[in-house]
């Protein structure tokens, strides 16, 4: 089996190449800019092709059984955040041109309402309240037109966490009981999904390993959601079975309404899956980690 995938440099990138690097019946070929990040991945499994951005939009995708897009421009300019979109749409065009089996994008909970009421599924409305989750989402329509005549699927995760992603509060809360500083929320009922990377990866996985039709959209995540107040809580209580002397969290004001909660049963009940790892599995990761001078 042949697998392509753009973005191989990024977060979720690194941790699909990683578990990939075990399957030695599938060939990976690994497009990034990023080649060093993951030297000892390539180096060490001999099934896994690095192959530079560049190449990308020229490539010979016949014959490769899943393309996985990875590939999205966060936290960079207005210019080169057209000029991702641009080389998404390129990478696809060419792909199916060349007749590629079938394509996973990889998509976010953002394009729904960051303020919802309730948990969102797949036929919640995108509310599109940032400039991420517009990109995310027209991705997504141009996954469905370029890629109309073949199986395709977008996934909409959960926000991803895990170690080394220290954008995200799990991360940032560890580093600051690790620094000896006090926790403060404001408000503490805001409610977030997460997803453990590898869980997600996981998943990714046993979508592109299946036989069956997909829909045009999954979200991916699992069926727990966390107040802020209860993250910070799991990241003393984890802090504290390493050692650090951590001071219980200090809640104050109200706080901004947010909640990124999605429901993921049209997901589980597809492709029997459930996510393995909770919260503090993934906060030990990251304390092990950040102990361990990994950041």
């Amino acid at each position: 089996m042949k697998i392509a995938i753009t973005g191989a440099g990024g977060f979720l990138g690194t941790e699909l190449l990683r578990q990939l690097a075990a399957m030695k019946d599938i060939k990976v070929y690994a497009f990034t800019f990023d080649f060093e990040r993951n030297r000892e991945t390539y180096i060490k499994s001999d099934n896994i092709v690095s192959v530079d951005n560049s190449e990308a939009e020229n490539f010979d995708y016949s014959g490769t059984d899943v393309l996985i897009n990875c590939a999205f421009p966060r936290n960079v300019s207005d210019e080169t955040f057209a000029q991702g979109l641009d080389f998404i749409q390129k990478v696809i065009e060419k792909a199916v041109r060349d007749k590629v089996g079938s394509v996973i994008n990889i998509s976010s909970q953002s394009v729904y309402s960051q303020v919802r009421t309730l948990k969102a599924d797949e036929n919640s409305p995108a509310i599109l309240e940032t400039k991420y989750a517009v990109g995310k989402y027209c991705t997504e329509l141009l996954i469905n037109t370029v890629c109309r005549n073949i199986r395709h699927t977008n996934l909409r995760m959960a926000s991803l966490i895990g170690v080394g992603f220290n954008q995200r509060i799990t991360n940032q809360f560890a580093m600051k009981v690790i620094e000896g500083e006090k926790i403060t929320v404001t408000g503490g009922n805001q409610l977030f999904g997460f997803l453990d990377v590898r869980d997600a990866v996981d998943g990714i996985i046993k979508v592109a390993l299946s036989d069956c039709e997909w829909s045009e959209v999954y979200n991916l995540g699992t069926d727990t959601a966390y107040t802020l107040l209860e993250i910070a809580e799991e990241v003393v209580k984890t802090g504290r079975e390493y050692g650090y002397n951590a001071c219980s969290p200090i809640v104050e004001g109200e706080g901004k309404w947010h909640n990124s909660a999605i429901d993921c049963n049209r997901f589980f009940i597809k492709f029997n899956w459930k996510n393995s790892f909770v919260l503090h599995d993934t906060v030990s990761e990251i304390f092990m980690a950040l102990k361990k001078g990994d950041k």
